[in-house]
């Protein structure tokens, strides 16, 4: 049998609340596909992480009256617990204020800036802070 290589993620969560029951599922859900595959001999990379940026963690932080990083280093050590408390087999924690995750995520828009797939417009735009989310006028109560 060939060996097969699979690559797995799951959603990096925002880190302006603890864990909570809807991302241990998800994570348990990818947890159980990468032993599964694991079981059949494949190869796999499993990745999870914390997404350490928004408009909500610098609120949150600012809150509290510490700096971001600060703010989201505590929940970051939270949510890299749950491997422990719900034996998680990932195989890298990302944290997008990682040093490597910046690098990485600036080659990529340099190389997407570079095959003319993104550029710089200005248009206006209604925007929740709380959903993340533009909202149309349909929307708006």
């Amino acid at each position: 049998m060939t060996m097969k290589h699979f690559y797995i993620t799951t959603t990096l969560p925002y880190v302006n609340a603890d864990p909570h029951i809807g991302f241990a599922l998800e994570i348990v859900q990818a947890d159980a596909i990468a032993r599964y595959q694991r079981m059949l001999g494949n190869d796999v990379i499993f990745n999870t992480g914390t997404d350490e940026h928004g408009l909500k963690i610098h609120r949150k932080a600012e809150e509290q009256g510490i700096p971001t990083q600060e703010y989201v280093d505590g929940y970051a050590v939270k949510f890299g617990k749950l491997k422990d408390s719900l034996n998680l087999s990932y195989t890298h924690f990302i944290r997008t204020t990682d040093a490597h995750h910046k690098a990485a995520a600036q080659e990529f828009w340099k190389r997407c800036e570079a095959n003319g797939d993104i550029y710089k417009k200005s248009y206006q735009v209604k925007y929740c802070v709380g959903c993340e989310l533009e909202k149309t006028d349909s929307e708006l109560v």
